[in-house]
């Protein structure tokens, strides 16, 4: 048995990667902060619980809502763990005279928000496996 087959476990997986994918947008444009005419790039937000109520109705498919920053939405990956969400982007972001556009207060804020999620799903992937462990009898531990 595959545990991507159990619905939780592939919800989870998906939220990591599209955490990952965030970490990846949110690094970038930390690093061209300081270029000129660089424009801050957003990633569009997942629904957390959408996709975990998709994963359970049987749908499989991971749901992305639109970015109220974008305006862009993302694919539905039935299924995929390699799923890409829309990159877009932050047309809220006001621009410095140089034409950039990124804020550092505001990314590290992101980024800081972003290792919290993704500790809280690593957390919630590891209470799920103890419980799966204890439900075959193997103890939470073993």
């Amino acid at each position: 048995m595959d545990v991507d087959s159990i619905p939780i476990f592939a919800a989870l997986k998906k939220r990591m990667n599209w955490l990952n994918q965030n970490q990846a947008i949110i690094s970038e444009n930390i690093a061209n902060a300081d270029t000129p005419n660089y424009s801050s790039k957003v990633l569009s937000r997942q629904d957390f619980s959408g996709l975990v109520d998709t994963m359970a109705t049987g749908n499989g498919g991971a749901t992305i809502g639109a970015s109220p920053a974008t305006g862009a939405s993302g694919a539905a990956g039935g299924g995929s763990t390699k799923m890409m969400a829309s990159v877009g982007t932050d047309r809220d972001a006001e621009k410095t005279l140089s034409g950039n556009s990124v804020l550092l207060e505001q990314e590290m804020l992101k980024l800081a928000n972003n290792q919290m999620e993704y500790g809280m799903v690593v957390n919630l992937y590891k209470k799920n496996i103890g419980l799966l462990k204890m439900a075959l009898g193997r103890g939470a531990n073993g």
